[in-house]
């Protein structure tokens, strides 16, 4: 009996899995077949010419920068918000600031694991309703409130603290996650630390290469925490 509700369990979640791909893809090529029609659309309505002798080497280096930290912030985000979370979110964008804090807090409230098939489908329902929400409040403030809150946002008193709205997040979604799992925690934010406040710290976190630097740490935090699990490191005493 066991043994049936297992495979029927396992069929269940394999179908949820294709279906959720399946969308995934459709909708993020349908995104992107949008989002780079824009420029010529606008190139042709306007009769602009493109120089591809310099656009191709400026996007180039942009994708050289940027290339790893999409692979990395995507495959660290899976393990939280899953595979619907990461379509949904990538597609609507505003993940740090705004999907991936809804998405835990969803998760907390409806006590689900992250990672775990309730935790997706949460996931997914919190993502979609932030995208919802955010997407009105800024045709809103587009059509309404947007020249009443300029002044406030600009004001030179509150605007260091809206330019730290992102370091601000981090710390507040990293925290809980170093309190449950400290050892795991201790080595990439010591080899951070450290790295950081070294000579070569300028090089390694400046804009072009901290993005490689981060996918080091990341590989590296994998591999430490593998062998600590292998070696009996990570078990909690009772």
């Amino acid at each position: 009996m066991n043994t049936t509700t297992n495979e029927t369990t396992n069929l269940e979640n394999q179908e949820f899995d294709n279906q959720i791909n399946f969308l995934g893809r459709t909708t993020s090529i349908i995104a992107l077949i949008g989002m780079l029609s824009v420029p010529f659309v606008v190139t042709k309505m306007f009769d602009i010419q493109l120089d591809w002798a310099s656009a191709i080497p400026i996007a180039g280096s942009l994708i050289a920068m940027f290339a790893p930290v999409a692979i990395v912030e995507n495959i660290s985000y899976y393990a939280i918000i899953g595979a619907g979370g990461v379509y949904l979110s990538c597609i609507t964008g505003n993940i740090m600031n705004m999907k991936l804090p809804c998405a835990l807090s969803g998760m907390k409230i409806a006590n689900a694991e992250p990672g775990s098939r309730k935790g997706d489908i949460i996931s997914i329902l919190s993502i979609g309703v932030s995208s919802i929400v955010t997407t009105t409040i800024l045709f809103l403030g587009m059509l309404i409130v947007g020249k009443f809150f300029a002044p406030l946002l600009n004001n030179p008193i509150l605007k260091p603290g809206f330019e730290n709205i992102m370091p601000s997040l981090m710390g507040a979604i990293s925290i809980p996650f170093v309190i449950n799992s400290p050892k795991l925690a201790a080595f990439p934010i010591l080899v951070t630390l450290s790295l950081y406040l070294s000579s070569w710290g300028t090089v390694l976190f400046n804009p072009f290469y901290q993005s490689y630097t981060l996918l080091a740490i990341m590989v590296a935090s994998v591999l430490v925490a593998y062998f600590m699990h292998k070696k009996g490191l990570l078990e909690k005493k009772v």
